[in-house]
């Protein structure tokens, strides 16, 4: 289940942050706490070009798929009733609108439209089609970073006595 959350955050993390470049001009105060129709329209089309509409469509698939896995014994029926009820046809565009109060703090439509652009481009096309493999990769180098940084806290934290030590195998 920790992987299922880790994957969700940092894939949401990498969609979210990874195109989007910060306007240090733009006023983020009293901004609309919903942006217009026109600016959700602009964001959607961003994230389909970008290849990150893919990834959010199938984000409940894919977690039913890893939670099937982890919990065999829960009937495919029950399975297939709460995958049908979660997954709506609606669940990108309330994805969107989710995302576009963050979006608009950070980027003009004018300036989504000039990432749309270059997403429309030959190497727009080839990142957003590299992308999920790039994220892959990218998750695979962090648990590497990760796992001697984590055993060396709970090493640390056993020898102060902070942490239970583990039982030996």
């Amino acid at each position: 289940m920790k992987r299922i959350l880790l994957i969700v955050v940092l894939a949401v993390f990498a969609c979210t942050g990874s195109f989007a470049q910060v306007n240090p001009t733009m006023p983020t105060t009293n901004l609309p706490t919903q942006p217009s129709p026109e600016y959700v329209e602009t964001l959607k089309k961003y994230m389909e070009v970008s290849g990150a509409a893919d990834m959010y469509k199938n984000l409940v698939p894919q977690m039913f798929a890893a939670l099937k896995q982890q919990l065999p014994n829960v009937p495919a029926d029950v399975w297939d009733s709460l995958e049908k009820e979660l997954n709506t046809p609606t669940l990108f565009d309330d994805i969107v609108k989710a995302f576009a109060p963050v979006y608009e703090k950070l980027l003009t439509k004018e300036d989504l439209e000039e990432i749309i652009k270059f997403y429309e481009t030959p190497v727009g096309q080839k990142l957003a089609k590299a992308q999920p493999a790039i994220m892959d990769g990218n998750m695979q180098v962090m648990q590497q970073i990760q796992m001697p940084i984590v055993q060396r806290v709970q090493q640390v934290l056993q020898e102060k006595g902070l942490l239970p030590t583990q039982p030996a195998m």
